[in-house]
């Protein structure tokens, strides 16, 4: 197997990043806007050039005027967006056949985090913050009915880190998962969450969760006596079922991402200033890798949804394009 990456710097902050009907097809949270773009326009940009999003360069304007706490999701069925405003959604037809409109949310509140939706688009979950005390809050989840508006909170689930929201297809419910332990809770939007423990190894330090035909899988990154260690659990109805835990040789793993399809890995590993995009199998083992440039820095790396040996990085100004091939 080899990867072939490439990275494109851009000029102002990158937030989120969602594939449209393919993975040439991509729309992104660029500075205060959200813009649709295709990719092959800026793979074929020459290297070491700062690009600009937006028109009138590379990309169409979808939404303005939002901030980091504007969580957006994309509907795939009908390729529609829907952005989170205090108070209501905004629903957008990438198609352009339908006009936007607004569908009024009583109670949403001005922050929202995180997005997720349903097969059937009638239900978005948002991570929203919880007043704790006058001095401190922490990430909460909420649940939009899109066919009415009505807005339904969930009162236990609370994390001080980031949360992962993602539908179980297997199971039918939500999976809302803690990056920083690798546990999560489980809700079908009507009863009280169910909490699922993390792992046992640690300390953990980053967990991802993936929506497989399986059912959900979280990857959590853990150290021990200075090295970076992994353990992945399948989320069963009411606990997680841990496999043992593997060893990562080599550089230190910042965050471990299971492909959907198969038992493998994205990782993003680092060492001073220099990063690497590392596949690696079950075992632990690297399969590819490849460098990335410092000032190319990434955070996060998500794999293709319709492209099976393709993954995206995602930095505060960088796009990343991870193509693996494969030779069998």
């Amino acid at each position: 197997m080899t990867i072939d990456l490439k990275v494109v710097r851009l000029r102002d902050a990158l937030h989120g990043l969602s594939e449209l009907s393919d993975a040439d097809h991509l729309i992104v949270h660029y500075g205060q806007s959200l813009i649709a773009i295709g990719w092959p326009a800026l793979r074929n940009a020459s290297d070491g050039v700062t690009l600009a999003l937006g028109p009138p360069g590379y990309g169409k304007l979808v939404a303005a005027g939002l901030a980091v706490d504007n969580a957006w999701v994309v509907e795939l069925k009908t390729q529609r967006v829907l952005v989170a405003r205090e108070g209501e959604f905004d629903s957008i037809d990438l198609t352009g056949q339908l006009a936007p409109k607004k569908i009024t949310v009583t109670g949403l509140p001005r922050g929202a985090f995180a997005a997720a939706i349903d097969p059937d688009g009638r239900h978005v979950l948002l991570t929203v913050l919880r007043i704790v005390n006058p001095d401190s809050a922490n990430y909460a989840v909420a649940m939009v009915d899109l066919t009415d508006g009505r807005l339904v909170r969930e009162g236990t689930i609370g994390g001080g880190a980031d949360l992962e929201l993602l539908w179980d297809g297997r199971l039918g419910t939500w999976v809302v998962g803690e990056t920083s332990k690798g546990a999560m809770w489980r809700w079908d939007g009507a009863r009280p969450a169910v909490w699922l423990a993390g792992p046992t190894a640690g300390p953990v330090h980053a967990a991802t969760f993936a929506a497989s035909n399986e059912g959900v899988i979280v990857s959590a990154l853990f150290t021990e006596a200075g090295a970076t260690g992994l353990v992945t659990g399948l989320a069963e109805r009411d606990r997680v079922n841990w496999t043992p835990p593997i060893m990562l040789p080599g550089l230190s793993v910042l965050i471990a991402r299971r492909d959907p399809l198969e038992a493998r890995w994205a990782c993003l590993a680092q060492e001073g200033a220099g990063q690497q995009v590392q596949i690696r199998d079950a075992a632990g083992k690297v399969l590819a890798e490849a460098g990335v440039r410092p000032a190319m820095h990434l955070d996060n790396l998500l794999w293709s949804r319709s492209a099976p040996n393709h993954v995206w990085g995602i930095g505060i100004h960088a796009i990343a394009a991870i193509t693996l091939d494969v030779i069998r």
